[in-house]
């Protein structure tokens, strides 16, 4: 498989996989909230890998992040900690390591029904861009996931819960 950005920054795929379907999308969700989801499985991250977690999926520049969800489905094995942050549209250079999540144990993520709600930026994993208006550089940038260690196992629903700071005119 191919990719190239074009001329209007767009990431372009070519080739035999370049229609591989995505885990995430920004939901329909009633009112001035929206909301972005999408499935971490665990075991596809190697080690000090940083992944964008959806070619079809952007943060907006101007938007208020009010929470970030994490939902453990299947138990965390294997690794030490993930990370969720913001990359800038060339897919290379990172806004945040740390915008959403920031280094949360996999002792944290717990069995298989534990739900964690970060609402605020803390050091003790709440990401920097919570309870603030977001700014990226290109207008928008894509949600991304590092790890620490092999992970064995684990799958994740991970959830941006966000609201426009300017009115809706539709």
């Amino acid at each position: 498989m191919g990719s190239w950005l074009d001329t209007d920054g767009l990431y372009r795929q070519y080739g035999p996989t370049k229609a591989v379907p995505t885990t995430a999308g920004d939901y329909l969700s009633y009112g001035e909230t929206r909301e972005i989801e999408t499935t971490l499985t665990l075991a596809n991250y190697v080690p000090a890998g940083v992944f964008i977690l959806a070619n079809t999926t952007f943060i907006p520049s101007g938007v208020f992040i009010e929470t970030v969800e994490l939902d453990t489905e299947v138990a965390a094995a294997g690794g030490t900690s993930i990370s969720l942050g913001t990359m800038r549209a060339d897919r290379v250079t990172p806004v945040s390591a740390v915008s959403f999540g920031n280094i949360i144990v996999t002792a944290t993520l717990g069995p298989a029904g534990t739900k964690l709600i970060y609402n605020v930026p803390s050091a003790g994993n709440g990401g920097t861009a919570l309870g603030t208006v977001t700014s990226f550089p290109d207008g928008f940038a894509y949600p991304y996931i590092t790890s620490v260690g092999t992970f064995t196992n684990g799958v994740i629903k991970f959830r941006i819960k966000y609201r426009t700071t300017t009115n809706i005119t539709q």
